[in-house]
């Protein structure tokens, strides 16, 4: 697994063999959340011309991951093989797919300050900030 950091989004090119071992691949990525604080990842999977149970398994345990720790996960470099399976299983529904690292890097759009966690749609931060009551302007 190769990961590099750009600005403030992290992006993971993982191999077949990444995503054939979840627990190893697993466990460098909540290191990378719980120790690092990073909070935007990009799972690069160029390379990969097909996609196993097992390896549809461990991205959906990197998604889990993200979920429940305030962080996202975008994918990239998917193939054509491998979008038919994540459309058929439904996780093109859970995550974003990009065509490339560089796109999906840009989908986060400006950094934010890292004290900032992100705010997707439906997760409890998000929520939390929608529930707060709206203050009216002093007349």
């Amino acid at each position: 697994m190769e990961v590099r950091k750009q600005g403030d989004v992290v992006v993971m090119r993982l191999s077949a063999q990444d995503l054939s071992k979840p627990q190893d691949t697993s466990e460098v990525l909540e290191q990378l959340i719980k120790m690092d604080g990073e909070r935007k990842f990009v799972a690069d999977l160029t390379g990969l011309s097909y996609l196993t149970s097992l390896q549809c398994g461990t991205i959906v345990t990197l998604h889990l991951l993200c979920y429940e720790n305030l962080a996202v996960m975008k994918l990239a470099g998917v193939s054509e093989k491998a979008k038919v399976v994540l459309r058929l299983i439904g996780l093109d529904q859970l995550m974003e797919i990009h065509h490339g690292a560089e796109v999906a890097k840009a989908s986060f759009g400006a950094s934010t300050p890292s004290n900032t966690p992100p705010t997707t749609p439906g997760t409890p931060l998000a929520n939390q900030q929608q529930a707060k009551p709206r203050q009216r302007p002093a007349r």
